[in-house]
């Protein structure tokens, strides 16, 4: 049993859609780092853009209702949702700059105490649940950095940034894996 299990996510056969949505993070968050006079408006626009990607995502898997027959309704709320974010905040780019810590911080709030949570259900379940735990704390920590980081210069935020984009990245990869339909599921 995995993690996708425990939370109702299911299988499906996008699970490599995820993958390269992540795959396409990290180059955003390396893009970040090594370009850091791009702004904070850019930033904030690859921030829209990247929670529409990934709401279209999450559409293309409710859709596979062959193998996600109890959770296509969070996947297509998870993913309506997402859209209308990303869209909002392309829409007004001075409401992402000022919004852009604040919306890091709590989503890196809420995926890390989920991913604790998680961790101590499955204790038993699942052997490597010791990294679902480490993954938590990780996101705590980066979620108290950026709740701390409007104080701070931009250039503070756009290294955060930075890290929460390949951070996310990694993240989508390994949920990747969880989301791939084992063998012998297939046949059901």
């Amino acid at each position: 049993m995995d993690i996708s299990v425990i939370h109702f996510w299911g299988k499906t056969k996008f699970w490599w859609v995820f993958m390269l949505v992540g795959i396409l993070f990290i180059p955003f968050g390396l893009w970040i780092v090594f370009s850091p006079a791009i702004g904070y408006e850019v930033v904030a626009m690859l921030l829209g853009w990247a929670l529409v990607a990934y709401g279209i995502v999450q559409l293309l898997i409710s859709s596979d209702t062959k193998r996600n027959k109890h959770s296509w309704g969070w996947w297509l709320a998870g993913g309506i949702i997402d859209i209308f974010l990303g869209f909002l905040l392309l829409g007004n780019i001075v409401l992402s700059e000022l919004l852009l810590p604040f919306f890091f911080a709590f989503v890196f709030l809420f995926k890390g105490v989920n991913n604790i949570v998680s961790s101590i259900s499955m204790r038993n379940v699942y052997s490597s649940w010791w990294l679902y735990l480490l993954n938590g704390v990780l996101m705590i920590f980066i979620s108290f950095m950026f709740f701390y980081t409007p104080y701070m210069s931009s250039f503070t935020v756009l290294f955060l940034s930075a890290l929460a984009f390949i951070y996310w990245g990694l993240s989508l990869i390994t949920f990747s894996f969880d989301l791939k339909p084992i063998k012998n599921i297939e046949s059901d």
